[in-house]
């Protein structure tokens, strides 16, 4: 879950790469390190750290600033700690035993321990506790054996168990970075303009400052300097990469938010959503009965018997909703699956399934795993994803964009929402290549009429209720959510967002578990969020709710229309007003976004960057 950025050119590269790891500081900030080269004889390599921060690219961009010497190549890397403590000694770059070689890794060395005491047997004396500094010692000891870097490169990966990446720099090499990996569902990232080639570990960071973006596959070997770019294959054989289309795009920068005084991109993220799912609606929902969804074979959806949706996190979230719209609306057999157990599994009748594989990133390590394992089964996968550069989209038979910009806030908000009415809308138009009744369709489709305005609602109608109950979310030492069908996703959304950012324990359940054993850790010093939707059983909830008053816990309702009795409960109800099920899922889906964000204010913590986690999990 690292980031790794490279550059040679023929001017300095230093403050280029801050940038580049700047738009990488999504996969990991617990640390960041830059190696920069000058390319003279007389100096060494130059090695900048940051890990002190929550914002460790802002603080090496201040120690940049302050460098004396030119520097015409450099690697640079984020960090997202899997073996070792957060500290400089463990922040990347690495140097190697006779100080030579400079390496930068994403990854895990699943056989790491086994090769730390082949190096230690052979004299070399490990400074850090990540696995890593092994990789580079390795290739150093075979490097020092009388091979090239290619080479011997390729011979310590022949050791190496895990799925892997990394770049190198070499004294002995100066001008030069190369660039490998054995990640199954693809490689790095590479471009050119006219004063630089890069290597990065996704396109993203390139995409506004590159003329031209390649793919690479696993095995690549890729060699960068000033006036070149090439990559061989495991026969040292010439290999033509994928070229990438380029989206030059806007990137709006957080402002760092250390007084808690400035807006987060968090909460912008969530505001966005009003205009991003209104042109969402527009293109996918109002232009029924046009099918608008292009990206998909409409044969295929009509032959298909089985549906299976997957993904990690707040995806998985989304594919349970998604896996409960179906079968209640399509009438076919839907599972939802966690891509971290979907990965190893067999697909029964896979010629007749089709996967909807979930993935903000399109990078997230378990789903591209799922992904590569039912497709190898003859399953069809169609992948809903954001970025359309991303591993996810090269390894999948079918891809619909999201289209919501770039997230960058760690917690999922707009492309979470986003994903649930991407279902509504392809659930609309399956039922019509169905010939499902008119009726009934032309009602789903007028649903949306008039969502935007619900969602301003959300925006401008609920201060002081979000003021208060957030208060009391905070206040509280665990906080449950329950909610029925469609709603039980989204209270484990609620749930998530609020681990997420608040650093809330927290848990969801189905509204009926409650009694099951949850109703054990209820009392004073816990609160309740109770989601009610349209269809659901009004009096069996208030009945749940009055369960869970009398053992002393507190009562958050987000409800669908005014009850005099549900404010005799609670002081904290909130009234959305759509009477679709699935419209006011959604709906519901934001007001706990924004009681998770002031939850996460009331305790003076960061939202965007919260502690131990990254926006994109790119390890397994």
């Amino acid at each position: 879950m690292c980031g790794i950025f490279a550059s040679v050119g023929k001017s300095d590269v230093s403050n280029i790469l801050v940038e580049g790891l700047s738009d990488l500081e999504y996969r990991g900030y617990d640390s960041a390190g830059l190696c920069l080269d000058a390319q003279k004889q007389k100096e060494g390599f130059e090695i900048l750290k940051a890990s002190n921060s929550r914002y460790p690219v802002d603080v090496l961009k201040k120690n940049v600033n302050k460098l004396s010497n030119e520097y015409f190549s450099g690697i640079g890397h984020t960090r997202w700690a899997t073996h070792g403590s957060v500290n400089n000694k463990n922040a990347h770059p690495h140097l190697s035993f006779s100080n030579n070689l400079s390496i930068v890794h994403n990854g895990i060395v699943e056989n790491y321990n086994f090769l730390k005491k082949l190096l230690i047997r052979k004299g070399i004396d490990l400074k850090t506790e990540t696995d890593s500094e092994v990789i580079g010692n390795l290739i150093d000891l075979q490097i020092s054996c009388s091979e090239d870097i290619p080479s011997a490169i390729i011979s310590i990966f022949k050791l190496i168990e895990g799925n892997n990446t990394i770049a190198v720099m070499h004294k002995n090499y100066p001008g030069k970075i190369f660039g490998y990996s054995t990640d199954d569902s693809g490689g790095l990232v590479v471009g050119t303009n006219n004063t630089n080639t890069f290597l990065s570990s996704d396109a993203y960071a390139l995409e506004n400052i590159c003329d031209s973006i390649y793919s690479t596959k696993k095995h690549d070997l890729i060699v960068i300097s000033k006036n070149s770019l090439e990559i061989t294959d495991l026969n040292s054989q010439k290999v033509d990469p994928k070229k990438l289309s380029i989206e030059k795009i806007y990137k709006e920068k957080s402002l760092v938010n250390y007084n808690l005084k400035t807006d987060f991109m968090i909460e912008k993220e969530i505001f966005e959503q009003k205009e991003i799912l209104k042109n969402l609606i527009e293109k996918r929902i109002i232009n029924y009965p046009k099918f608008t969804f292009p990206e998909i074979d409409k044969n295929l959806l009509l032959s298909t018997k089985k549906f299976i949706f997957t993904g990690m996190g707040s995806s998985y979230n989304s594919a349970l909703f998604g896996s409960l719209l179906y079968e209640e609306l399509i009438e076919m057999e839907c599972k939802v699956e966690f891509s971290s157990e979907l990965k190893s599994k067999k697909i029964i009748n896979p010629e007749n399934t089709i996967l909807f594989a979930i993935s903000q990133s399109g990078e997230t390590a378990d789903t591209l795993e799922a992904i590569r394992n039912c497709r190898a089964q003859g399953v069809n996968v169609i992948s809903i994803i954001q970025e359309k550069n991303s591993k996810a989209s090269n390894n999948s038979d079918s891809v619909i964009l999201l289209n919501t910009g770039k997230e960058m806030s760690v917690a999922a908000t707009k492309t979470f929402s986003s994903t649930l009415l991407l279902f509504n809308a392809l659930a609309l138009n399956h039922l019509n290549l169905l010939n499902g009744e008119r009726d009934f369709l032309e009602s789903m489709k007028n649903n949306y009429h008039t969502f935007s305005e619900s969602i301003l609602d959300i925006f401008t109608s609920f201060d002081n209720k979000f003021h208060n109950a957030s208060q009391l979310m905070s206040d509280s030492n665990r906080v449950f959510f329950i909610g029925k069908n469609s709603n039980y996703p989204i209270a484990k959304e609620g749930s998530l967002k609020l681990q997420e950012i608040a650093q809330i324990n927290s848990n969801a359940f189905t509204e009926g578990e409650l009694k099951h054993g949850p109703n054990a850790l209820l009392d004073r010093f816990a609160s309740v969020v109770s989601i009610i939707g349209p269809e659901d059983d009004m009096k069996k909830s208030i009945s749940s709710i009055r369960e869970i008053i009398s053992r002393g816990s507190k009562v958050i309702i987000i409800t669908h229309v005014e009850s005099s009795e549900l404010n005799d409960l609670s002081d904290n109800v909130f009234v959305i007003s759509n009477k679709d099920k699935y419209a006011f899922s959604i709906l519901a889906t934001i007001v706990l976004q924004k009681l998770a964000f002031f939850s996460c204010l009331n305790l003076g913590l960061d939202p965007d960057r919260p502690d131990n986690l990254a926006k994109t999990v790119t390890v397994e």
